[in-house]
């Protein structure tokens, strides 16, 4: 009986102070009083951006996924920093960053027709912010860049906007209030 309350005292006891417990589920309850209203709002829009996808037949490859994090990586890789720190330093694994890269497909897939970027808006955005620009990269790079930074802008907002609509319109029962 020993052996097994000392196997499993982590799910009763999250730290001994001085020879005091502390609960896990003081824990718990600390955690959600801090956190709890922006998680589980996290964990809501994920499964409503989920269901979106399924009920319009839209799916993210592994290979796409994969793609999204290599080139995250060598961006960050450019910069002189590594993934694995840069997920740390946020308190992820390298699977919540995986979920969180198969959602940003998703979204993006989902509102495609609302995030093209048009070579007028990119032509504008290089003839306003001229003095700003990398002065090392070609024409053609400076352009790929800026469309990428206006996708993600629109992206930003749309996606703002395509959430709070989704959460307006489904039926969501929070069994649990923050």
């Amino acid at each position: 009986m020993a052996i097994a309350a000392f196997f499993l005292k982590g799910l009763f006891v999250a730290a001994l102070v001085n020879g005091e417990p502390i609960s896990r589920l003081s824990l718990i309850q600390q955690l959600e009083k801090q956190g709890g209203k922006q998680a589980l709002s996290a964990l809501v829009n994920q499964a409503l951006i989920l269901q979106e996808a399924k009920k319009k037949n839209i799916q993210v490859s592994q290979a796409e996924i994969d793609a999204s994090a290599k080139q995250i990586e060598d961006s960050l890789k450019s910069q002189g920093q590594n993934l694995d720190t840069a997920l740390a330093m946020q308190g992820m694994t390298r699977q919540d960053f995986l979920i969180q890269l198969k959602l940003r497909n998703l979204v993006e897939k989902l509102l495609a027709d609302k995030i093209k970027v048009t070579d007028k808006e990119i032509s504008d955005y290089i003839e306003k912010n001229k003095a700003t620009l990398p002065t090392n990269l070609t024409s053609d790079e400076i352009k790929k860049s800026v469309e990428e930074q206006l996708k993600q802008q629109k992206l930003g907002s749309a996606s703002q906007a395509w959430i709070q609509e989704l959460n307006k319109s489904a039926k969501i029962n929070y069994f649990v209030t923050y």
